[in-house]
């Protein structure tokens, strides 16, 4: 698989997918190329803290409730997971709450990240037709093709397309026939790989990982992408053993992606020139 595109699929199932700048890490261009911005993103984690709750999801009734509710989502367990679709469900046909959502994503899409998932996370929940239409625009907007660059990557455009391959999970979690259409025609015809992997797993997944299922994607994904299609799933409770059964047979099915055994290199003797002072047996006294 190549190396780039894993790595851009790891950062995708972590959850939190922003791509950091490290110490020492210089992107190529001038300092003009590096994002700059006066819009601020969502509120600091430690303020967001102070107010948050357990299982008391804020109400979503009016537009203005939604920062709070994202404040309190971003901050949320796992074992609130329900409490969170519930509102979500509840206001899916409030269209001022749909339309408050979209404009936060568009407010913080490049300059908060984690908090653009999450809004385009819980826009998907609704099943709103007004979402589903924002998505489809969404997914089709072109991909930045400038920006810092680490590891020959542009990071402007590798966020931009997990934002993307966020909204395909919002069509795919639709699964109505025109919602499927567009997911189909994204694993067809999107230029990234990083939409189109999302849009073959996000499918599959509202598909229960069915045998149909694959078989119909396969007529839509690329011929060097079909591998895409047997990605072993590990499913919520699924104990070590039952995972790694699947696993096997993935690597029996694609032997291509096994690792080579790593070869155990003997200890090498460094040549006396190039031995440093604590290298050297010292001298008797």
């Amino acid at each position: 698989m190549n190396s780039q595109w894993m790595r851009s699929m790891m950062r995708l199932s972590l959850g939190v997918l922003a791509v950091a700048l490290l110490p020492g890490c210089k992107p190529a261009g001038s300092s003009k190329d590096a994002p700059q911005t006066k819009t601020t993103g969502g509120p600091r984690p430690s303020e967001i803290l102070k107010a948050y709750k357990e299982h008391s999801p804020p109400q979503l009734t009016f537009g203005d409730d939604v920062s709070q509710f994202l404040d309190w989502a971003g901050a949320s367990h796992v074992d609130e997971r329900e409490d969170a679709r519930k509102a979500i469900a509840a206001a899916g046909n409030n269209k001022t709450v749909v339309q408050a959502l979209i404009k936060e994503v568009e407010r913080v899409k490049t300059v908060d990240h984690t908090r653009a998932l999450l809004a385009l996370a819980l826009l998907g929940e609704t099943r709103s037709p007004e979402a589903q239409a924002f998505f489809v625009e969404f997914v089709q907007r072109p991909l930045p093709t400038g920006g810092p660059v680490i590891e020959g990557e542009i990071v402007e455009q590798t966020h931009a397309a997990q934002l993307q391959a966020k909204a395909v999970d919002g069509l795919a979690y639709a699964n109505n026939e025109s919602s499927n259409k567009v997911v189909t025609d994204i694993i067809a015809n999107h230029p990234s790989k990083i939409v189109r992997a999302e849009a073959i797993n996000a499918y599959l997944w509202n598909h229960d990982d069915s045998d149909d299922a694959r078989k119909f994607l396969s007529q839509y994904v690329r011929k060097d992408e079909l591998i895409l299609i047997d990605r072993v799933r590990r499913t919520t409770g699924e104990n070590a053993e039952s995972f790694n059964r699947k696993l096997d047979q993935f690597l029996k099915k694609h032997p291509e992606v096994v690792p080579p055994r790593p070869e155990k290199l003997e200890a090498r003797q460094k040549p006396a020139d190039q031995r440093r002072a604590f290298d050297v047996k010292p001298p008797d006294f």
